[in-house]
């Protein structure tokens, strides 16, 4: 019996090393015990003496881990949740819960949480938190390979960071490797929206009366991210200076510098172009504007799309159970020309939206063409993607479209290269395979 008990310890204090929050719930649903080292979330007051159901009113008997294992006395591994608080807030956690057993009966459970969400903040600790690294940047590129040792070089330091770049270039990924690639990667990091923030916000700086932190306080010793970082007012950027000022990575001769924190801004617009508008307060621009870091958009490094491609059927494949191993030349040629104004964001969900129907092992036209239409959002596209019937023509067919557009594609291939062999690899195809379309189409 004792060895029992020993195992059951072992396994809680194993449970309790490495976590974000830890509940010790009886066999009733009521919270007995609460330690969470984030009490602007949730403080032992708060939680102690209530009923699970009362602190996550979204879940049931049937969708709440703590619950099932009450009731069936299985343990439940690292199971994602995605909650609404008693708040109204959004929370996504990860949870392992344990049952304890005393003699053949279910007495209780002890619940470990890593939380990934909390309404418009993302936290997230530990080198195993669920953040990118330089390797999930996938490149061929000479300039994105130098771009990727520039971020591993500013990971090595404390200074901060501004990254910029058009929606969808990855701005997010390079500032979670930022911090997974240094010093910092066993420290929170912590996500704020700043287009999610008001005026009378005191999220930047508060007097932390009670338990209420800040910011700053909650990233202490790891990564502030300010996402939509141009998003942020005036009132509110006046509010950053003031927290900046008790920041040891910015305080200048301040003894009272309370926190040790990284700072990275990602924006969408250039940040000279938001200086020279005035959207950006020079102070800030030169405390945070340090080492700057531009992402690139997907057509200034186009050569990556069959690249980035290929690992994104690959991805759907695994988790769709599908078997596409094939991508039709003309497929690849219209993905290389559309200008993809949602970069790698938009190729991702058009692949990730093809997938989802189909059946063969081969991507054709077909699609991707409706797929390219939705998430672009225009209702037109370039080449025979935009194709429409002309108007008095009653012989119009897709057969005839394709056609079109593939002789379309292969004259402009021979005009911009200087033979048929150049014009075989820009395609695709090969050297043989360009002949018989010439043939085809008379060229």
């Amino acid at each position: 019996m004792l060895e029992h008990y020993l195992d059951q310890l072992g396994d809680m204090l194993h449970l309790c090393a490495d976590t974000d929050g830890i509940l010790i719930v009886n066999k009733q649903g009521v919270i007995e015990y609460h330690s969470m080292p984030m009490p602007a979330y949730y403080t032992h007051e708060d939680t102690v003496g209530k009923h699970i159901l009362d602190i996550y009113p979204s879940l049931t008997e049937e969708t709440s881990t703590i619950l099932t294992v009450l009731r069936t006395g299985i343990p439940s591994y690292k199971k994602v949740q995605r909650l609404i608080n008693d708040r109204g807030q959004n929370v996504t956690l990860e949870s392992t819960t344990l049952p304890i057993i005393v003699g053949s009966n279910v007495e209780g459970v002890v619940d470990s949480s890593h939380f990934f969400e909390i309404g418009h903040r993302v936290v997230r600790s530990g080198p195993n938190g669920e953040l990118s690294t330089l390797d999930s940047i996938i490149t061929e590129n000479t300039c994105m390979k130098k771009l990727k040792q520039r971020i591993w070089d500013a990971a090595q330091t404390n200074s901060p960071v501004i990254i910029y770049g058009e929606i969808g270039t990855g701005k997010k990924l390079a500032a979670e490797a930022l911090h997974r690639e240094g010093p910092r990667a066993n420290g929170p990091f912590i996500v704020q929206n700043c287009a999610a923030m008001h005026d009378d916000d005191d999220s930047f700086y508060c007097e932390s009366a009670g338990d209420e932190k800040n910011l700053f306080e909650l990233a202490d010793g790891g990564t502030l991210l300010l996402d939509e970082f141009d998003c942020l007012s005036h009132a509110l950027q006046a509010k950053l200076i003031k927290a900046l000022s008790r920041n040891k990575r910015h305080a200048i001769n301040a003894p009272d510098a309370a926190y040790d924190v990284r700072v990275v801004a990602a924006m969408n617009d250039d940040p000279y172009a938001a200086l020279r508008e005035k959207r950006l307060r020079e102070d800030l621009y030169y405390k945070l504007g340090v080492i700057k870091l531009r992402m690139p958009p997907l057509r200034e490094h186009a050569d990556d799309i069959p690249l980035l491609m290929r690992y994104f059927i690959d991805k759907y494949n695994l988790e769709m159970k599908r078997s596409v191993h094939v991508v039709s030349s003309m497929v690849e040629s219209i993905l290389r020309q559309y200008s993809w104004p949602g970069n790698v964001q938009e190729l991702k969900n058009v692949i990730e939206g093809a997938l989802v129907s189909m059946r063969s092992d081969t991507l054709r036209i077909n699609d991707v063409r409706e797929v390219l239409l939705s998430v672009s959002g225009r209702g037109s596209l370039p080449g025979m993607l935009d194709s429409t019937p002309p108007a008095n023509s009653e012989s119009f067919s897709l057969n005839e479209a394709l056609e079109n557009y593939e002789k379309g594609i292969i004259l402009q291939a021979l005009q911009e290269t200087h033979s048929i062999s150049q014009a075989a690899r820009r395609l695709g195809i090969s050297r043989q395979n360009l002949q018989y379309r010439l043939q085809k189409y008379n060229i």
